[in-house]
């Protein structure tokens, strides 16, 4: 005898949905003598309200009824939260037409034809009825009355997905699409302060809007709801930062997944309709999940077309792009910026000691000493071999020469692969430069100077001693012709 029973001891409960009393009967009566509890439904609608009031843990649907069709029962059934776990498989007869795209993503698990034998149709359904599934009524939370709360639900899915789904349009602009992402989110409760992890494989970005916690905090805060969270080596941050260090208690929180992967994490504090909040987030999910992996996509073709594979800075292209845009329009307004030039002190000797993997090692710690110095003041890239450029938008003259010894400085105490390393560095401000090429061409040659003057050092043409570095330039030159 069969006999199968869930948690708690209770029997398994099943659904039997199917206009023919015929067939009613004989799956009552399969179903009764092997120990399961069965209810009883003559059609699509009343199977949806004793759904609600029952909670079987299995349904058994006819396809073809009067009304709401089998296949129309699942996808209204598989709206409800509690019963996603539940099993589901459709009956079919020999007039069922039944297209196979809406058949897979009705929700039913099995489709059985009423046309098998006797006995083989029974031992597929009780090998089926016998799987581990259960309505969850744990869930009873998101609770429906009857049928048309139900409508009412899948309308409100409907709605919230399309809304979502919208922004995906708008996915070159993450900045744009994460803001408006959080307004529709106020729509269903008010919060202080909301937060938002996009993670992809090659860069983690947090949008802040209005949690005082200093970045690193945040970033920590965030990483830890996730159980597999990817490392990552790139981080960008968007928004104000305070000086706190801890959140506040009712911070509520809601992981992003795509396909089984963790792909971010959303934070609310201090929300006035939690449960209202919850309710939009689960049943928006999907849309959710999919508007995130489209902007990991987006962020990855970018990574892709601007990032330097080996060093994480932007690449050459990028960098003379940077330039171009920044030079036009520091022009228009009379502002300043400053462009240094870096090459690694005996690279060659590097690489021919010690081999190319200790010498890309190299690389990418002084691009990392780079980066961190820069920070959100401009912007640092590899310009090609062992050459680095950093561009500075946002720094005095005195900031600028700052930021360039304390760079010497740190690869002087860095410990590398190979023991001591040092990097030279030619320096100009924008000023009195028409073109951003002049720009450039400028800090090569101030790096040659550094070079040839001892290396380990820096050559600043804005700084007293720039009339000197002209006249060796020009002498340089004449030397060379």
């Amino acid at each position: 005898m069969w006999y199968n029973c869930t948690g708690g001891g209770s029997l398994k409960k099943i659904l039997i949905v199917d206009d023919s009393k015929f067939w009613r009967l004989v799956l009552e009566n399969l179903l009764s003598k092997n120990g399961y509890e069965v209810i009883i439904s003559e059609n699509a609608m009343q199977a949806i309200d004793m759904a609600l009031k029952e909670y079987p843990d299995v349904i058994i649907s006819d396809c073809n009824m009067p009304g709401i069709s089998g296949l129309q029962l699942c996808l209204y059934v598989r709206s409800i939260p509690a019963f996603r776990n539940a099993g589901i498989v459709v009956l079919t007869g020999s007039d069922d037409v039944i297209n196979a795209f809406w058949a897979e993503h009705s929700g039913a698990n099995k489709f059985v034809s009423k046309l098998l034998p006797i006995d083989e149709l029974e031992r597929t359904i009780l090998n089926f009825v016998q799987q581990d599934f259960y309505a969850d009524k744990n869930l009873r939370t998101f609770s429906f009355n009857n049928i048309y709360d139900v409508l009412e639900q899948k309308m409100r899915m409907e709605i919230l997905n399309r809304e979502i789904l919208s922004l995906i349009q708008f996915a070159r602009d993450e900045y744009y699409v994460i803001k408006e992402l959080r307004s529709f989110l106020a729509n269903f409760s008010y919060f202080e302060s909301c937060a938002l992890l996009v993670l992809s494989p090659v860069e983690g970005r947090i949008y802040n809007f209005g949690f005082e916690l200093q970045k690193s905090i945040l970033k920590d805060i965030l990483i830890k709801k996730l159980e597999k969270p990817l490392e990552q080596s790139n981080w960008s941050y968007t928004g104000n930062y305070g000086p706190n260090i801890t959140v506040s208690e009712d911070t509520i929180y809601y992981t992003v997944e795509y396909q089984e992967n963790e792909i971010g994490v959303i934070a609310f504090s201090n929300v006035s309709e939690v449960r209202n909040l919850v309710k939009v987030l689960t049943d928006a999910k999907d849309s959710i999940s999919l508007l995130f992996n489209t902007l990991n996509t987006f962020r990855e073709f970018k990574v892709a077309s601007t990032i330097d594979g080996l060093t994480g800075l932007f690449n050459k292209k990028e960098l003379l792009r940077f330039l171009e845009e920044t030079h036009t329009l520091f022009k228009k307004s009379g502002r300043t910026y400053f462009v240094a030039m870096f090459d690694i002190d005996n690279f060659k000797k590097i690489n021919d000691t010690y081999g190319h993997l200790v010498g890309d090692e190299t690389l990418k710690i002084v691009a990392r000493i780079l980066k961190e110095a820069v920070s959100e003041r401009g912007i640092a890239g590899r310009y090609g071999g062992e050459e680095f450029t950093i561009i500075l938008t946002k720094t005095t003259k005195e900031e600028t020469v700052e930021i360039i010894e304390s760079i010497l400085q740190k690869v002087r105490t860095t410990e590398f692969p190979h023991g001591r390393c040092t990097i030279s560095s030619g320096v100009v401000s924008s000023e009195e430069y028409q073109s951003p090429t002049e720009v450039l061409k400028a800090a090569d040659e101030l790096l040659y100077i550094a070079k040839k003057s001892g290396k380990d050092r820096a050559a600043y043409m804005f700084l007293p001693n720039r009339s000197e570095l002209k006249e060796f330039i020009q002498v340089e030159h004449q030397e060379q012709t």
